[in-house]
Protein backbone atom coordinates (compact mmCIF):
# COMPACT_ATOMS: atom_id res chain seq x y z
CA UNK A 1 0.00 0.00 0.00
CA UNK A 2 2.49 2.48 0.99
CA UNK A 3 4.85 1.71 -2.43
CA UNK A 4 1.41 2.08 -4.68
CA UNK A 5 0.76 5.85 -2.44
CA UNK A 6 4.49 6.64 -3.61
CA UNK A 7 3.66 5.72 -7.01
CA UNK A 8 0.27 7.34 -7.11
CA UNK A 9 2.29 10.66 -5.28
CA UNK A 10 5.16 10.60 -8.24
CA UNK A 11 2.45 10.39 -10.92
CA UNK A 12 0.06 13.22 -9.73
CA UNK A 13 3.47 15.32 -9.02
CA UNK A 14 4.31 14.54 -12.77
CA UNK A 15 1.25 15.47 -14.10
CA UNK A 16 0.35 18.34 -11.59
CA UNK A 17 3.51 20.17 -10.88
CA UNK A 18 1.84 22.80 -9.00
CA UNK A 19 0.34 20.31 -6.79
CA UNK A 20 4.42 19.73 -5.32
CA UNK A 21 5.02 23.40 -5.44
CA UNK A 22 2.12 23.99 -3.59
CA UNK A 23 2.65 21.00 -0.72
CA UNK A 24 6.61 22.37 -0.56
CA UNK A 25 5.12 26.49 0.06
CA UNK A 26 2.48 24.65 2.58
CA UNK A 27 5.32 23.08 4.56
CA UNK A 28 7.48 26.18 4.84
CA UNK A 29 4.94 28.30 6.40
CA UNK A 30 5.23 29.03 9.77
CA UNK A 31 8.78 27.64 9.90
CA UNK A 32 12.20 29.78 10.00
CA UNK A 33 13.96 30.18 7.13
CA UNK A 34 17.08 27.99 5.12
CA UNK A 35 19.12 30.18 5.75
CA UNK A 36 20.34 31.08 1.91
CA UNK A 37 21.07 34.21 2.01
CA UNK A 38 23.56 34.09 -1.67
CA UNK A 39 24.06 37.84 -2.80
CA UNK A 40 20.82 38.89 -0.59
CA UNK A 41 22.83 42.25 -0.08
CA UNK A 42 23.48 43.03 -3.64
CA UNK A 43 20.47 45.53 -3.79
CA UNK A 44 21.51 47.03 -0.62
CA UNK A 45 24.72 47.50 -1.75
CA UNK A 46 24.08 49.28 -4.97
CA UNK A 47 21.65 51.60 -3.87
CA UNK A 48 22.94 52.29 0.22
CA UNK A 49 23.21 55.49 0.87
CA UNK A 50 20.54 56.94 -1.59
CA UNK A 51 17.89 57.13 1.33
CA UNK A 52 17.38 59.99 3.70
CA UNK A 53 16.22 58.41 6.34
CA UNK A 54 19.79 56.12 6.84
CA UNK A 55 20.48 52.69 6.94
CA UNK A 56 21.85 50.04 9.76
CA UNK A 57 25.55 50.18 9.82
CA UNK A 58 27.68 47.42 9.26
CA UNK A 59 29.15 46.98 12.65
CA UNK A 60 25.55 47.31 14.24
CA UNK A 61 24.23 44.72 11.87
CA UNK A 62 26.49 42.74 12.82
CA UNK A 63 27.03 43.08 16.72
CA UNK A 64 22.93 42.62 17.08
CA UNK A 65 23.39 39.53 15.23
CA UNK A 66 21.52 40.33 12.13
CA UNK A 67 22.91 38.26 9.71
CA UNK A 68 21.27 35.22 12.05
CA UNK A 69 18.35 37.32 11.88
CA UNK A 70 17.87 37.70 8.13
CA UNK A 71 18.33 34.34 8.00
CA UNK A 72 15.67 33.45 9.88
CA UNK A 73 13.50 35.65 8.35
CA UNK A 74 14.13 34.96 5.03
CA UNK A 75 11.30 32.64 3.76
CA UNK A 76 11.18 34.68 0.51
CA UNK A 77 10.90 32.69 -2.68
CA UNK A 78 12.47 34.55 -5.24
CA UNK A 79 16.35 35.94 -4.79
CA UNK A 80 14.10 39.26 -5.57
CA UNK A 81 12.34 39.09 -2.59
CA UNK A 82 15.59 37.90 -0.93
CA UNK A 83 17.22 41.14 -1.93
CA UNK A 84 14.45 43.46 -1.09
CA UNK A 85 13.68 41.80 2.34
CA UNK A 86 17.57 42.42 2.84
CA UNK A 87 17.37 46.02 1.78
CA UNK A 88 14.12 46.62 4.00
CA UNK A 89 15.76 44.84 7.42
CA UNK A 90 19.04 47.83 7.03
CA UNK A 91 17.02 50.74 5.87
CA UNK A 92 15.25 52.94 8.51
CA UNK A 93 11.79 54.57 7.80
CA UNK A 94 10.81 58.22 8.87
CA UNK A 95 7.20 58.13 7.68
CA UNK A 96 4.89 55.70 10.34
CA UNK A 97 2.28 55.39 7.74
CA UNK A 98 4.71 53.56 5.52
CA UNK A 99 5.72 51.46 8.50
CA UNK A 100 1.94 51.26 9.33
CA UNK A 101 1.55 49.73 5.57
CA UNK A 102 4.03 47.71 5.43
CA UNK A 103 2.56 45.52 9.16
CA UNK A 104 -0.85 45.38 8.16
CA UNK A 105 -0.29 44.78 4.39
CA UNK A 106 2.09 41.74 6.01
CA UNK A 107 -1.12 40.92 8.52
CA UNK A 108 -3.57 40.40 5.92
CA UNK A 109 -1.49 38.29 4.07
CA UNK A 110 -0.95 36.34 7.15
CA UNK A 111 -4.50 35.60 7.46
CA UNK A 112 -5.10 35.41 3.77
CA UNK A 113 -3.99 32.09 2.90
CA UNK A 114 -5.62 31.44 -0.32
CA UNK A 115 -4.87 34.75 -1.58
CA UNK A 116 -0.75 34.48 -0.20
CA UNK A 117 -0.64 30.69 -1.30
CA UNK A 118 -1.93 31.77 -5.44
CA UNK A 119 0.61 34.68 -4.94
CA UNK A 120 3.89 32.42 -3.79
CA UNK A 121 2.47 29.67 -6.77
CA UNK A 122 3.25 32.67 -9.33
CA UNK A 123 5.99 33.58 -8.13
CA UNK A 124 8.11 30.51 -8.29
CA UNK A 125 8.94 31.05 -11.79
CA UNK A 126 11.15 33.68 -10.44
CA UNK A 127 12.51 31.17 -7.89
CA UNK A 128 16.17 30.95 -9.94
CA UNK A 129 19.23 31.61 -8.34
CA UNK A 130 20.14 33.27 -11.86
CA UNK A 131 17.23 35.98 -10.82
CA UNK A 132 19.97 37.27 -8.69
CA UNK A 133 21.91 39.31 -11.26
CA UNK A 134 18.48 41.15 -12.48
CA UNK A 135 19.36 43.55 -9.81
CA UNK A 136 22.64 44.49 -11.39
CA UNK A 137 20.93 45.37 -14.78
CA UNK A 138 18.02 47.53 -13.19
CA UNK A 139 19.83 49.26 -10.84
CA UNK A 140 23.76 49.13 -11.26
CA UNK A 141 25.78 50.14 -13.99
CA UNK A 142 24.33 49.89 -17.73
CA UNK A 143 24.96 46.64 -19.44
CA UNK A 144 28.02 45.93 -21.29
CA UNK A 145 28.31 46.78 -25.10
CA UNK A 146 29.17 45.40 -28.14
CA UNK A 147 31.86 46.68 -29.82
CA UNK A 148 31.13 47.33 -33.36
CA UNK A 149 27.22 46.67 -34.05
CA UNK A 150 26.93 47.68 -37.44
CA UNK A 151 29.85 45.19 -38.68
CA UNK A 152 28.18 42.98 -36.20
CA UNK A 153 24.81 42.81 -38.35
CA UNK A 154 26.59 43.03 -41.71
CA UNK A 155 28.16 39.83 -40.90
CA UNK A 156 24.99 38.49 -39.13
CA UNK A 157 23.00 38.91 -42.48
CA UNK A 158 26.30 37.82 -44.27
CA UNK A 159 26.30 34.38 -42.08
CA UNK A 160 22.38 34.53 -42.92
CA UNK A 161 22.87 34.32 -46.82
CA UNK A 162 25.79 31.72 -47.09
CA UNK A 163 23.20 29.49 -44.83
CA UNK A 164 20.92 30.25 -47.70
CA UNK A 165 23.16 29.91 -50.26
CA UNK A 166 24.44 26.50 -49.18
CA UNK A 167 20.96 25.26 -48.71
CA UNK A 168 19.95 26.59 -52.42
CA UNK A 169 22.97 24.38 -53.12
CA UNK A 170 24.32 27.83 -54.71
CA UNK A 171 27.58 28.29 -52.44
CA UNK A 172 29.57 25.35 -51.40
CA UNK A 173 29.34 23.64 -48.00
CA UNK A 174 32.63 24.84 -46.92
CA UNK A 175 31.47 28.18 -46.55
CA UNK A 176 29.13 27.47 -44.37
CA UNK A 177 31.89 25.83 -42.28
CA UNK A 178 34.40 28.49 -42.73
CA UNK A 179 31.51 31.14 -41.34
CA UNK A 180 30.47 29.20 -38.53
CA UNK A 181 34.57 28.82 -37.21
CA UNK A 182 34.78 32.39 -37.67
CA UNK A 183 31.24 32.72 -35.32
CA UNK A 184 32.26 30.59 -32.98
CA UNK A 185 35.15 32.29 -32.21
CA UNK A 186 33.49 35.71 -32.51
CA UNK A 187 31.15 33.93 -29.51
CA UNK A 188 33.94 33.11 -27.40
CA UNK A 189 35.98 36.24 -27.48
CA UNK A 190 32.85 39.05 -27.50
CA UNK A 191 29.76 37.36 -26.28
CA UNK A 192 31.15 34.98 -23.40
CA UNK A 193 31.92 38.09 -21.73
CA UNK A 194 28.85 39.84 -22.23
CA UNK A 195 26.75 36.91 -21.57
CA UNK A 196 26.35 37.48 -17.75
CA UNK A 197 24.25 40.84 -18.76
CA UNK A 198 22.74 38.55 -21.79
CA UNK A 199 21.23 36.29 -19.53
CA UNK A 200 20.20 39.02 -16.90
CA UNK A 201 18.82 40.99 -19.56
CA UNK A 202 16.83 37.93 -20.72
CA UNK A 203 15.80 37.82 -16.70
CA UNK A 204 14.31 40.92 -16.52
CA UNK A 205 11.79 40.65 -19.20
CA UNK A 206 10.61 37.42 -17.33
CA UNK A 207 9.80 39.73 -14.53
CA UNK A 208 6.80 41.28 -16.93
CA UNK A 209 4.90 38.12 -17.45
CA UNK A 210 4.91 37.25 -13.65
CA UNK A 211 4.05 40.84 -12.99
CA UNK A 212 1.23 40.37 -15.00
CA UNK A 213 -0.10 37.25 -13.64
CA UNK A 214 0.05 38.43 -10.28
CA UNK A 215 -2.73 41.00 -11.72
CA UNK A 216 -4.80 38.64 -13.22
CA UNK A 217 -4.97 36.92 -9.79
CA UNK A 218 -8.39 39.18 -8.85
CA UNK A 219 -9.77 41.49 -6.77
CA UNK A 220 -9.56 40.03 -3.64
CA UNK A 221 -6.01 40.78 -3.80
CA UNK A 222 -6.59 44.99 -4.63
CA UNK A 223 -6.24 45.35 -1.18
CA UNK A 224 -2.91 44.92 -0.83
CA UNK A 225 -1.36 47.90 -2.03
CA UNK A 226 1.81 46.52 -3.89
CA UNK A 227 -0.73 44.42 -5.91
CA UNK A 228 -2.30 47.56 -6.68
CA UNK A 229 0.75 49.30 -7.82
CA UNK A 230 1.07 46.44 -10.34
CA UNK A 231 -2.22 46.85 -11.95
CA UNK A 232 -1.51 50.33 -11.96
CA UNK A 233 1.60 50.08 -13.84
CA UNK A 234 0.59 47.55 -16.62
CA UNK A 235 0.42 49.83 -19.39
CA UNK A 236 4.23 50.85 -19.01
CA UNK A 237 4.73 47.03 -18.37
CA UNK A 238 3.24 46.52 -22.23
CA UNK A 239 5.43 49.48 -23.63
CA UNK A 240 8.13 48.04 -22.03
CA UNK A 241 7.94 44.77 -23.63
CA UNK A 242 7.38 46.27 -27.23
CA UNK A 243 10.38 48.65 -27.07
CA UNK A 244 12.48 45.12 -25.94
CA UNK A 245 10.63 43.01 -27.95
CA UNK A 246 14.03 42.35 -30.03
CA UNK A 247 15.29 40.42 -27.23
CA UNK A 248 11.79 39.11 -25.75
CA UNK A 249 12.31 36.62 -29.01
CA UNK A 250 14.08 34.09 -26.71
CA UNK A 251 12.12 33.91 -24.03
CA UNK A 252 10.18 31.03 -26.52
CA UNK A 253 11.20 27.81 -25.75
CA UNK A 254 11.70 26.68 -29.24
CA UNK A 255 13.83 29.73 -29.64
CA UNK A 256 16.35 28.67 -26.43
CA UNK A 257 16.41 25.27 -27.76
CA UNK A 258 17.72 26.73 -31.19
CA UNK A 259 19.37 29.79 -29.68
CA UNK A 260 22.60 27.92 -30.03
CA UNK A 261 22.53 26.86 -33.85
CA UNK A 262 21.16 30.19 -34.19
CA UNK A 263 23.94 31.48 -32.64
CA UNK A 264 26.82 29.91 -34.38
CA UNK A 265 24.99 30.47 -37.58
CA UNK A 266 24.87 34.01 -37.92
CA UNK A 267 24.89 35.17 -34.18
CA UNK A 268 21.24 35.88 -33.46
CA UNK A 269 21.39 36.57 -30.15
CA UNK A 270 24.28 38.79 -30.21
CA UNK A 271 22.97 41.32 -32.90
CA UNK A 272 19.56 41.13 -30.60
CA UNK A 273 21.49 41.77 -27.25
CA UNK A 274 23.25 44.84 -29.32
CA UNK A 275 20.34 45.85 -31.03
CA UNK A 276 18.26 46.21 -27.69
CA UNK A 277 20.65 47.04 -25.65
CA UNK A 278 19.95 51.24 -26.34
CA UNK A 279 16.72 50.80 -25.27
CA UNK A 280 17.28 49.08 -22.07
CA UNK A 281 17.73 52.86 -20.46
CA UNK A 282 14.19 53.87 -21.91
CA UNK A 283 12.78 51.10 -19.67
CA UNK A 284 14.94 50.79 -17.00
CA UNK A 285 12.43 53.04 -14.43
CA UNK A 286 9.59 50.42 -15.37
CA UNK A 287 12.28 47.56 -14.59
CA UNK A 288 13.07 48.86 -11.69
CA UNK A 289 9.43 49.60 -9.80
CA UNK A 290 8.67 46.13 -11.40
CA UNK A 291 11.23 44.30 -9.34
CA UNK A 292 10.81 46.49 -6.59
CA UNK A 293 7.03 45.44 -6.71
CA UNK A 294 8.14 41.73 -6.83
CA UNK A 295 10.46 42.13 -4.59
CA UNK A 296 7.71 43.81 -1.79
CA UNK A 297 5.30 41.15 -2.31
CA UNK A 298 7.70 37.99 -1.82
CA UNK A 299 9.43 40.00 1.20
CA UNK A 300 6.21 41.03 2.84
CA UNK A 301 4.96 37.42 2.61
CA UNK A 302 8.48 35.81 4.37
CA UNK A 303 7.48 38.91 7.03
CA UNK A 304 4.07 37.69 7.14
CA UNK A 305 6.03 33.80 8.13
CA UNK A 306 8.11 35.52 10.91
CA UNK A 307 4.75 37.22 12.13
CA UNK A 308 3.25 33.48 12.41
CA UNK A 309 6.05 32.06 14.56
CA UNK A 310 6.84 35.22 16.76
CA UNK A 311 5.20 35.02 20.12
CA UNK A 312 4.55 38.47 20.45
CA UNK A 313 4.29 41.47 17.83
CA UNK A 314 3.25 44.96 17.51
CA UNK A 315 3.30 47.81 15.43
CA UNK A 316 5.22 50.08 17.50
CA UNK A 317 4.26 53.70 17.98
CA UNK A 318 7.22 56.23 16.95
CA UNK A 319 7.98 59.30 19.42
CA UNK A 320 10.08 62.37 18.99
CA UNK A 321 10.39 62.23 22.88
CA UNK A 322 13.77 60.44 24.34
CA UNK A 323 11.53 57.48 25.19
CA UNK A 324 11.70 53.49 25.13
CA UNK A 325 9.19 51.98 25.92
CA UNK A 326 9.25 48.11 25.30
CA UNK A 327 6.47 45.83 27.06
CA UNK A 328 7.24 42.03 27.00
CA UNK A 329 9.91 42.12 24.51
CA UNK A 330 11.73 39.00 22.98
CA UNK A 331 14.98 38.09 21.24
CA UNK A 332 13.84 36.80 17.39
CA UNK A 333 16.89 34.07 17.55
CA UNK A 334 15.74 32.61 21.31
CA UNK A 335 13.78 29.28 20.66
CA UNK A 336 11.58 29.55 24.41
CA UNK A 337 12.32 33.76 24.78
CA UNK A 338 11.60 35.20 28.38
CA UNK A 339 10.27 38.13 27.81
CA UNK A 340 11.53 41.59 29.28
CA UNK A 341 10.22 45.33 29.73
CA UNK A 342 11.89 48.05 29.34
CA UNK A 343 11.23 52.08 29.96
CA UNK A 344 13.30 54.43 29.43
CA UNK A 345 11.81 58.25 29.77
CA UNK A 346 14.62 60.83 29.22
CA UNK A 347 17.43 58.55 30.78
CA UNK A 348 19.70 55.77 29.89
CA UNK A 349 20.07 52.54 31.85
CA UNK A 350 23.23 50.66 33.30
CA UNK A 351 22.39 46.78 33.23
CA UNK A 352 24.49 44.68 35.76
CA UNK A 353 24.59 41.54 37.14
CA UNK A 354 25.92 38.23 37.43
CA UNK A 355 27.38 36.33 34.65
CA UNK A 356 24.91 34.38 32.36
CA UNK A 357 22.28 36.80 33.63
CA UNK A 358 20.95 37.39 30.29
CA UNK A 359 22.46 41.04 30.41
CA UNK A 360 23.92 41.19 26.67
CA UNK A 361 20.64 39.18 25.57
CA UNK A 362 18.29 42.12 27.31
CA UNK A 363 20.68 44.76 25.35
CA UNK A 364 20.05 43.38 22.33
CA UNK A 365 16.67 42.59 22.37
CA UNK A 366 16.30 46.37 23.10
CA UNK A 367 18.54 47.38 20.10
CA UNK A 368 17.07 44.76 17.71
CA UNK A 369 13.21 45.37 18.27
CA UNK A 370 14.41 49.56 17.76
CA UNK A 371 15.63 48.48 14.61
CA UNK A 372 12.91 46.18 13.31
CA UNK A 373 9.88 49.04 14.58
CA UNK A 374 11.85 51.56 12.23
CA UNK A 375 12.52 49.33 9.69
CA UNK A 376 10.08 46.97 9.14
CA UNK A 377 6.91 48.14 11.06
CA UNK A 378 7.22 45.70 13.69
CA UNK A 379 8.94 45.19 16.84
CA UNK A 380 8.65 41.37 18.91
CA UNK A 381 6.56 42.63 21.68
CA UNK A 382 2.76 43.18 23.29
CA UNK A 383 3.63 46.87 23.12
CA UNK A 384 6.57 49.21 21.61
CA UNK A 385 6.67 52.92 21.73
CA UNK A 386 10.09 53.43 19.61
CA UNK A 387 12.54 56.89 19.30
CA UNK A 388 12.84 57.78 15.63
CA UNK A 389 16.46 57.39 16.00
CA UNK A 390 18.93 55.43 14.60
CA UNK A 391 20.43 52.26 16.53
CA UNK A 392 24.33 52.23 16.88
CA UNK A 393 26.00 49.24 18.84
CA UNK A 394 29.63 48.64 19.89
CA UNK A 395 28.83 44.57 21.51
CA UNK A 396 31.55 42.66 19.39
CA UNK A 397 35.29 43.44 19.85
CA UNK A 398 37.83 42.82 17.28
CA UNK A 399 41.47 42.60 16.82
CA UNK A 400 42.80 43.31 13.72
CA UNK A 401 46.60 42.61 13.39
CA UNK A 402 46.31 44.21 9.77
CA UNK A 403 45.63 47.21 10.87
CA UNK A 404 48.01 46.65 14.28
CA UNK A 405 44.55 47.87 16.19
CA UNK A 406 44.08 46.65 19.69
CA UNK A 407 40.51 45.60 20.93
CA UNK A 408 41.06 48.52 23.26
CA UNK A 409 41.68 50.74 20.44
CA UNK A 410 39.13 49.77 18.10
CA UNK A 411 36.71 50.35 20.92
CA UNK A 412 37.81 53.76 21.11
CA UNK A 413 37.63 54.80 17.90
CA UNK A 414 33.84 53.53 17.79
CA UNK A 415 32.84 55.81 20.87
CA UNK A 416 34.56 58.32 19.36
CA UNK A 417 32.30 58.02 16.59
CA UNK A 418 28.93 57.53 18.72
CA UNK A 419 30.41 60.82 20.75
CA UNK A 420 30.40 62.65 17.84
CA UNK A 421 27.07 61.14 16.14
CA UNK A 422 25.41 62.80 19.58
CA UNK A 423 26.54 65.77 19.31
CA UNK A 424 25.56 66.28 15.68
CA UNK A 425 21.98 64.79 16.79
CA UNK A 426 22.53 61.85 14.03
CA UNK A 427 21.60 58.69 16.23
CA UNK A 428 20.32 58.99 20.20
CA UNK A 429 20.20 55.23 21.01
CA UNK A 430 23.64 53.51 21.83
CA UNK A 431 23.42 49.59 22.50
CA UNK A 432 27.21 49.22 24.36
CA UNK A 433 28.33 45.60 26.15
CA UNK A 434 31.26 45.89 28.91
CA UNK A 435 32.14 48.99 28.18
CA UNK A 436 36.30 49.33 27.84
CA UNK A 437 36.65 45.47 28.81
CA UNK A 438 40.11 45.39 26.60
CA UNK A 439 42.15 47.33 29.76
CA UNK A 440 43.15 47.58 33.14
CA UNK A 441 40.04 47.80 36.03
CA UNK A 442 41.40 51.69 36.97
CA UNK A 443 41.33 53.37 33.39
CA UNK A 444 38.43 51.87 32.43
CA UNK A 445 36.61 52.91 35.07
CA UNK A 446 38.08 56.22 34.76
CA UNK A 447 37.33 56.63 30.99
CA UNK A 448 34.19 54.83 30.98
CA UNK A 449 33.03 57.01 33.80
CA UNK A 450 34.11 59.75 30.76
CA UNK A 451 32.19 59.13 27.68
CA UNK A 452 29.02 58.20 29.66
Amino acid sequence: MNAFSLVWDDLLEGLFPRRKLLADIRSRWGQPGSGKAWRASAHFDLVRGSVADGDVDDKTWLDLEFPKIFARFDTTITPLGRQYLFSMMRTYVEDPQLLAERYHGAQALRSGDALRERIQLVLTALKDDGYADVVGIVFGEAPRAVKYPRLLLLWSAAGLLTLLGVLGSILPAWALFVTVAINVIIIIRTFGSLRRDSEALKRCLAMLPVAEALVRLGDDSSGFKAMAQLRAQRPERKQAKVTLRGFSLFQNELVQWLSIWLNITFLLELVAYARVLKHVAEVRGVLQSTWALLGEIDASIAVACALECAPEHCLPELSRAQLIDIEDGCHPLLARPTSNSLRLNGRSALIAGSNMAGKTTMIKMVGINIILGRTMGFCLASRAVLPQSAVMASIRREHSVESSKSHYFAEIERLQTFIEYARQHRCRVFVIDELFSGTNTIERIAIARAVL
